[in-house]
């Protein structure tokens, strides 16, 4: 297997597109997201100061497609990975899972571990192929071999349940473990979800929350506003409000945006908190302006639900 470096893919990308008039050349940058982009924050700020300018098309980056094809066609095992995933994603052309597909196997061949984790996961969820679980564990499989954490944790789930494969939970929870130590960090949050549910080992509700905060430790606004949840509405197995209502709005800060609807919820309910429906309704009006369509959904719920009853003459709803 060889070593994972997009250097020269993102220099391509970038030589094409860094004077770019198109919002769209960048947000594809994005989406394609080579390992250690150097141009992830320019980017960014590229996207935010054309916010009001009207969507066109990512002329550039089809240059630097075209480029990365022909470094792939010189049998560039990066460039054949990057063509795989350009087709599956749909990357400033239209998406196509069998091309996908075709270019993953020539990177295999090449010694592209990703390729290996890409085409692991068409099997695994029958994503442009017939399903098979376990040619889905065996690329996965030499794809984590190869130094991909997320098919590592992969394995591990798929060892936890037998599936595709003989069942081992004690080699899927190292396997897990290994991921996270690696950097995979929702690896911490599947091992919590292990923990909590008690199907595959016994259940442990400390070990759980204990994986949950290792998540949050890291740095993770989605387990923050997760772990901050589970601690208000103590759903699971452990209550502390103040905690919990701290981590959710770390998460906020950090732009986690369901945070907001979620800290929403629970003063509209009542869960863990006392019922405040101003409040509900401030952080809905937060999340909105932070960008939260959800929020937006459930403001003009909360108001509907609220109002004072309009009725007719005799009694009728006036409509």
């Amino acid at each position: 297997m060889l070593p994972i470096n997009d250097s020269e893919i993102d220099r391509i990308i970038w030589e094409e597109i860094h004077d770019s008039s198109s919002r769209e050349d960048f947000a594809f940058y994005m989406v394609h997201a080579p390992v250690d982009a150097r141009y992830r924050d320019e980017a960014n700020a590229r996207i935010r100061e054309m916010a009001d300018i009207e969507e066109d098309a990512p002329a550039q980056y089809l240059r630097a497609i075209d480029r990365i094809r022909v470094l792939a066609e010189t049998g560039n095992a990066t460039a054949l990975f990057h063509m795989g995933k350009i087709n599956a994603l749909g990357i400033a052309i239209k998406q196509d899972l069998a091309s996908a597909v075709w270019w993953y196997e020539k990177a295999m061949t090449a010694g592209e571990p990703r390729a290996f984790a890409n085409l692991g996961w068409f099997y695994q969820s029958g994503y442009g192929v017939k399903k098979d679980p376990q040619k889905a564990f065996e690329l996965l499989s030499a794809g984590a071999d190869g130094g991909v954490v997320s098919a590592r944790a992969a394995v591990g789930m798929m060892l936890m349940s037998g599936e595709g494969c003989r069942a081992d939970p004690e080699k899927g929870i190292q396997m897990l473990e290994e991921a996270f130590e690696r950097g995979y960090v929702n690896a911490g949050n599947h091992l919590a979800d292990i923990y909590f549910e008690g199907k595959h080992v016994p259940r442990d509700i400390e070990r759980g929350h204990a994986w949950l905060f290792r998540c949050v430790n890291q740095g993770d606004e989605r387990t923050m506003a997760i772990l901050g949840h589970y601690l208000v509405a103590g759903t699971h197995g452990m209550t502390d409000v103040e905690k919990g209502l701290s981590l959710l709005e770390e998460a906020i800060e950090k732009g986690y945006l369901l945070a907001f609807s979620w800290m929403a919820g629970l003063y509209k309910q009542g869960i863990g908190v006392e019922k405040d429906l101003e409040k509900a309704r401030q952080w809905y009006e937060r999340g909105y302006a932070a960008g939260s369509k959800t929020c937006l959904e459930e403001l003009a719920r909360l108001f509907f639900d609220n109002r004072p009853d309009q009725a007719g003459p005799d009694g009728q709803s006036l409509h």
